[in-house]
């Protein structure tokens, strides 16, 4: 489990889930099923969006890289605790927006 404040890694992963907007395919794989992508356990999950791509759409000639990954953590605690993290990182204030 990562310490608060540390980003989680590939170490806390037990899977993870990869889906291509382009063509639907979805895939689970394990953290030791990427090596090929350079993927490690010290791998933050931030990073595997610029690593992760689409084999059948790659096949295709296409460039496969719209994909959307998600991580099944082996400690539900820490998943919670990730997911919170990323909404707050991610919330912006709506212009015009009221807060009831």
């Amino acid at each position: 489990m990562a310490l608060p404040g540390r980003e989680p890694t590939m170490a806390h992963v037990a899977s993870i889930s990869v889906e291509c907007a382009d063509c639907g395919r979805n895939r689970w794989w394990r953290p030791d099923q990427l090596k090929r992508f350079g993927v490690t356990r010290n791998t933050p999950l931030a990073a595997l969006s610029g690593r992760i791509v689409c084999s059948a759409c790659r096949a295709d000639g296409l460039p496969g890289a719209t994909v959307t990954i998600q991580a099944a953590f082996i400690d539900e605690r820490q998943r919670v605790r990730s997911e919170a993290q990323m909404l707050s990182d991610r919330e912006v204030p709506l212009e015009g927006a009221r807060r009831a």
